[in-house]
Order: structure tokens, then C-alpha cells, then sequence
């Protein structure tokens, strides 16, 4: 039987409108963020790539990789091929990824906030996640478009934690379980949430009896998330040999020292260098499949030591910086921890949410950089949004008594009940004018530069279908609509050695690139008209905001 208009309770529909005020506002604000023109580069390309060739019945690798990738998980690039079905573009492809799971993060952590906090304190959250620079900006320029499916999947995974961590039934074990694995196929390093909502579960169970048959629920967690991961762990033991959780960790160990002390040539090397054969970039090749953290760390305690401290003064610069977590919002945060008094049960609530901070944490061991430690973004402005409207609470009772203390406090509140919004609206005006021009910091120098979509853009004319473009910044090839071969830091007689077995046609170098971390190159920045046999000039491509130009020649073959 359908029920009437007049028997649905208003209360009911009003309990809806925080929902549907929040996700069209992230769906506008971040539809039109994404209009801008951009610089696609980094590993997003990777993704896109990856996505397409394994529709097209290509195989899951890159173009110029024989072996299956192990190095990136098969979600995004599942996403980003479904949506590009839709869009018949690959960028646009990212952009609507990023425009439905950003709003999608959104509702995640007004519901994870509901569920700790209540609904001001929700919206508040939300609101914040919707309109902040980390949140509603930065991922498309962080150079992967991989945060806001991560974060979708994550934050909801954490939402059903909380409700196994409440009430500890079977079903909300199994959402967890199943949406932390959906986070893992996008990024790796969803198993420290699992993880954390492991401890969490199993602190809980223990403090509640009966505690044996509550220890099942995060036994449970943990073979259901395994077993869904199981098929992807049994695929890369197949290629590489190797049971692992992430390819990636041996080699991010292997580079984390240049990285962490700023040794950008000895990172450039360690990653882009030939590997034995002379024909595959090391980050690429199958030598370095069973590269191992624990061997690096043993072998070098001391430079590792030294990493730790580096990176931990990094994570703390960086993140309370305008593109992450600005410092004033340090004082509501402060607020919506320390404001009340806990009790036991608050207690608890704050154990889960700093718990949820972990994965963000871990990469202390690795390398910081924004991208990476974002994750950690959400949690906080959970608690700033509380601090807001503890904040605005004072407010509005502040101003009762101040003005009106002969009258009922109740009505008076009432009557002032909107002051309590005042801080946070006021930060979501700001948010609303200043994020957008954070996009013009957004970009890594030397990593994306404008020059590289004018020059890829300058060489698509020129591109046919299977032309193949060297560089070492993917973003020039990308958008050139050729296929890509990375640029090894060795000697140009290397280096042409390389190209001409993967059949490279146009090798872009970036004047960035050969005075900063490959000076064996700067003769062909420096002095183009006379390249050595094998190369003859095709452009110089130069920006007038920047003073390193891209010069592209073109390998011709007999």
C-alpha cells in the first residue's frame, strides 16, 4: 500500500534536506571546478591508459609494458574506462569521477559526523568537505584523480565500521568489509583502514561482554576484506612471485631517501633509470618486482631514521597549509575535542575517529606529500564542524543574555536560533572566493608546468595513430593524443638506444628537466640546431610566464 502525502511526517522530509542541500551544492561547486582548463599528468594518464587499453582488449598494461601491471590497482581504471564509455573522453572521463565521488565523500562524512556528533554538527562537517580546497579542488590537481573514489569508498566503509562499532551486527560487517576493499582497488593503502577499524572493533568487543562471541565481528572484517582481495593478491603472485599487499611499497622505499632529503637526481635514477637490459625505465621493469622494504630499512637504519624525521616535520607543513587544513581552523577543532567534558561514550567516539587518521599517518614511513596525507583532511574537518557550531552556539546564547536576559531564554534562542550558523557560513563564504584561486599554486614545479600542455598541444598536428613520444612528463604526450614512453636518465646514447627499440617517433625534452636533474641533456636545450645523428629539430615550445622552454625533436628511422 503506498502511504498518502498527508501520512509522510514532516520531520521525516525536513530530515532529508541536509542530504539534498549537500550533494547538490558538492555537485555544483565541484562541476564547475571542473570546466577549467587543466594539465592532465602525473599517474592519472596511467589510469586512463590502463582503463582503455584493458576495455579495448589490450591487455591490462601500458604500451610499452609487455607484463601485466602490478604496479596500479585495477579501480580506478575500471571507473575511469566505464565513465569514458559514456564520455568519449578520457579527461572528461576524470572530471565526472571526480565531480560523483567527490559529492559522494560528501554524504559519507555527514553520515560518518551524524553518527558521532549529531546533525549540526554534520552539515557543518559536510559543508566544509563540500567548499575546502583539499576536498572540492586540489584532487584535480594533484596529478592521480584517484582521491575522491578512495575517499568515497573509504568514508563509507568507516560509516558501517562505526555501525558494527555501535551495535555489532553481521550486515554492517560485511558493508565494511566490502567497501574498504573497494577503497583498496583504488589505493592500496585502504588496508590500514582496515586496520585501524580492526583495532577499533576489537577494543570494542573487548570492553563489551560477551566479549569472546564480539571478538568474531572483527575476525569477520578481516577474512571477508581478504577474500575479496584475495583474486587481485593471487593475480600479482602470478606475475611477480611475490605475495605482497602493494608492488608499490618496496619501490616507494627504494626512492624514499632522495625524496625525503630533497635529492630529486638520485630519486630521478633510482626510478627512471635503465635496468640491466638497457630497455625498460627501472619503476617499470620486472627486475624491481620483489624490491623489498624491510631489506632497504635493514640495510640502512640510519638513513631511514633519518627519513622518519624528515618526513614527520614535512607532514606537519604541510598539511596545515591553505591547500589541506589552514591553521585557523585549528581553534574549532580545538573546540569540538576539548570544548565539553568526555564521558565514557565520547571516549569511544573520539577512539574511532583518531583511529580513521592511520592511513593518513602511515605515509610518514614512506614520503609525505599533499596528496598523500589529504585522507586525513575529512577526519579533521569533522571535528572543526563541530567546533563551528559549538562556536555558534556560544554566539547565539552569548547574545541572549547580553541583550535580552530579562526574557525566557527559550524563546529568546529560538528567536536567535540562525546566529548559530554565523561562523560557519562566514567560512563557507570565504571558502566559496578563495578556493578557486588556489588552483594557480596547485601544480608541483618542475612536475606540471603549463609548457607541457602547450606542447603537447602544439604536437598533436603532427601525431598519427600509434606514434609513440618520449618524455619524462607524461602530461606532454597526453595531451599530444600519441602513446608514451618514459625518458630514462641515462646518456643520450642510452637514451636513443631505448627509443629506437620501443619505436619512439618525437622525444620531448623539458628545459627543467635537463638543468636540473639531467644535465647530459641540456646541450639539446641549449643548443637545438645542432642535435646529434638521429635527431632533427621539430619545435621549441616556450611559455612567456616561464623561462624553460620544451624542445621536441623527431627520430627518423630508416
Amino acid at each position: 500500500m503506498v502511504p498518502s502525502r498527508s501520512s509522510i511526517k514532516p520531520s521525516a522530509l525536513r530530515s532529508y534536506l541536509p542530504v539534498i542541500f549537500l550533494a547538490l551544492l558538492a555537485w555544483g561547486v565541484r562541476y564547475g571546478y571542473a570546466a577549467a582548463p587543466r594539465i592532465v599528468w602525473g599517474d592519472e594518464p596511467f589510469y586512463a591508459w590502463l582503463g582503455r587499453n584493458w576495455f579495448q582488449g589490450r591487455g591490462y598494461h601500458l604500451g610499452f609494458v609487455t607484463h601485466w601491471d602490478y604496479h596500479h590497482t585495477p579501480g580506478y581504471p575500471f571507473i575511469h574506462a566505464t565513465l569514458a564509455l559514456f564520455t568519449h573522453d578520457l579527461t572528461r572521463a576524470s572530471d565526472w569521477s571526480f565531480i560523483l565521488f567527490g559529492t559522494w565523500t560528501v554524504l559519507a562524512i555527514y553520515g560518518l559526523a551524524r553518527r558521532v556528533y549529531g546533525p549540526s554538527s554534520a552539515l557543518a562537517a559536510g559543508l566544509l568537505v563540500a567548499l575546502a580546497p583539499a576536498t572540492a579542488l586540489m584532487p584535480l590537481y594533484w596529478g592521480t584523480l584517484t582521491e575522491p573514489p578512495y575517499w568515497a569508498f573509504a568514508f563509507t566503509g568507516l560509516f558501517f565500521a562505526h555501525r558494527a562499532y555501535e551495535r555489532f551486527r553481521s550486515l554492517d560487517i560485511l558493508l565494511a568489509a566490502f567497501f574498504l576493499a573497494l577503497a583498496y582497488y583504488v589505493r592500496p593503502e585502504a588496508i590500514v583502514f582496515w586496520g585501524a577499524m580492526g583495532i577499533a572493533l576489537g577494543l570494542r568487543a573487548l570492553a563489551r561482554p560477551p566479549r569472546i562471541r564480539r571478538l568474531g565481528y572483527p575476525l569477520l572484517l578481516g577474512v571477508v576484506f581478504l577474500l575479496l582481495l584475495f583474486p587481485y593478491l593471487a593475480k600479482v603472485h602470478q606475475v611477480t612471485g611475490v605475495w605482497t599487499i602493494s608492488q608499490k611499497v618496496g619501490a616507494n622505499f627504494a626512492t624514499a631517501e632522495g625524496l625525503a632529503l630533497g635529492r630529486f637526481q638520485q630519486f630521478d635514477v633510482e626510478t627512471w633509470g635503465l635496468d640491466s637490459t638497457g630497455k625498460q625505465v627501472r619503476f617499470f621493469s620486472e627486475e624491481t618486482a620483489d624490491a623489498s622494504a624491510l631489506a632497504y630499512i635493514l640495510g640502512n637504519p640510519g638513513a631511514y631514521a633519518r627519513i622518519l624525521y624528515g618526513n614527520t616535520l614535512k607532514l606537519f607543513a604541510l598539511l596545515f597549509h591553505i591547500h589541506l587544513f589552514p591553521w585557523y581552523l585549528l581553534i574549532p577543532l580545538a573546540l569540538g575535542l576539548f570544548g565539553q567534558v568526555w564521558d565514557r561514550d565520547r571516549a569511544w567516539q573520539e577512539l574511532f575517529l583518531g583511529l580513521s587518521l592511520l592511513p593518513g599517518l602511515s605515509f610518514i614511513l614512506f614520503f609525505v606529500q599533499e596528496r598523500y596525507i589529504a585522507v586525513l583532511v575529512p577526519v579533521l574537518f569533522i571535528w572543526a564542524g563541530h567546533g563551528l557550531m559549538r562556536l555558534g552556539f556560544w554566539l547565539r546564547d552569548t547574545l541572549a543574555r547580553l541583550f535580552w536576559p530579562e526574557r525566557q531564554s527559550l524563546n529568546t534562542t529560538r528567536r536567535l536560533r540562525g546566529m548559530a550558523w554565523v561562523p560557519l557560513g562566514l567560512l563557507a563564504l570565504f571558502f566559496l572566493v578563495m578556493t578557486p584561486r588556489q588552483a594557480d599554486t596547485a601544480y608541483l614545479r618542475g612536475s606540471a608546468r603549463p609548457v607541457h600542455r602547450l606542447a603537447g598541444e602544439a604536437l598533436a598536428p603532427y601525431v598519427h595513430p600509434g606514434d609513440v613520444v618520449m618524455s619524462r612528463y607524461v602530461a606532454i604526450a597526453y595531451h599530444a593524443g600519441a602513446e608514451w614512453v618514459p625518458t630514462p636518465a641515462a646518456s643520450v646514447e642510452e637514451v636513443l638506444a631505448y627509443a629506437r627499440y620501443h619505436g619512439v617517433r618525437f622525444w620531448a625534452i623539458d628545459g627543467y628537466e635537463a638543468h636540473h636533474l639531467r644535465p647530459q641533456f641540456a646541450p639539446l636545450v641549449d643548443d637545438p640546431q645542432h642535435p646529434p645523428p638521429g635527431l632533427v629539430l621539430r619545435q621549441i615550445v616556450s611559455d612567456p610566464d616561464d623561462d624553460e622552454p620544451v624542445v621536441i625533436y623527431e627520430l627518423f628511422r630508416k
